[in-house]
């Protein structure tokens, strides 16, 4: 099995939940050249990551990989350890909401010349897209005031949040008045499978925001 991922990029949260599987598996970094190579669109004409390549199977999106890695080593536990179809569910609804609302919101960040090019409209761009993510996150931070984690145990929801407030320290984002996200960043940089995946990728722990 090869995981195809970019440091710091979302496939972060299938790196870890191989890590929690303690699976057999090779990974390959790519960088924003590799990623659009021939190569590499051969196996996502997308030219993003994640992707899983597992002898003839090939797996891409994020969320269609955690699953694929759920369903393969299902003693991972990656999507909880309550089977029960509300527990299931509610996973499903942050990693939807992370993946589909947040991330998404960060596009204008990462490449405001995708949506315009006059330079005093990408900053109004930018600004707007701040707002945007600040206030998607207060759900979580509200969520994280009773839970120690997004459904009460650790899951991949809970990575995919982690790397989106990576994201958003890089970015500068004033996320000052949500006080329950330094004590939820702590308890997912103190996971040993964060830790590895960290130190695989050549990042650093952000400690706090």
């Amino acid at each position: 099995m090869k995981l195809y991922i970019m440091p710091g990029a979302c496939s972060m949260v299938p790196h870890v939940a191989l890590e929690w599987a303690k699976a057999d598996y090779e990974l390959e970094i790519l960088n924003h050249d590799s990623v659009k190579s021939e190569e590499y669109l051969r196996i996502n004409p997308q030219g993003s990551v994640p992707a899983i390549v597992d002898g003839d199977t090939v797996v891409t999106q994020n969320i269609a990989v955690q699953t694929y890695i759920d369903a393969k080593y299902p003693d991972a536990n990656i999507f909880g350890a309550d089977s029960s179809p509300a527990e299931r569910a509610q996973i499903m609804q942050w990693l939807a909401f992370i993946n589909s609302d947040v991330h998404k919101s960060f596009g204008p960040l990462f490449g405001p010349d995708n949506f315009v090019t006059d330079k005093d409209a990408q900053a109004d761009l930018k600004e707007q897209a701040k707002k945007k993510i600040v206030g998607l996150l207060k759900y979580p931070n509200e969520q994280l005031g009773t839970h120690d984690y997004l459904t009460g145990t650790k899951t991949t929801a809970d990575i995919y949040l982690y790397v989106i407030l990576t994201w958003a320290k890089k970015m500068e984002l004033d996320l000052s008045a949500y006080k329950n996200l330094n004590a939820f960043i702590s308890r997912i940089e103190s996971d040993a499978g964060v830790t590895e995946v960290i130190r695989q990728e050549g990042l650093s722990k952000i400690e706090s925001l």
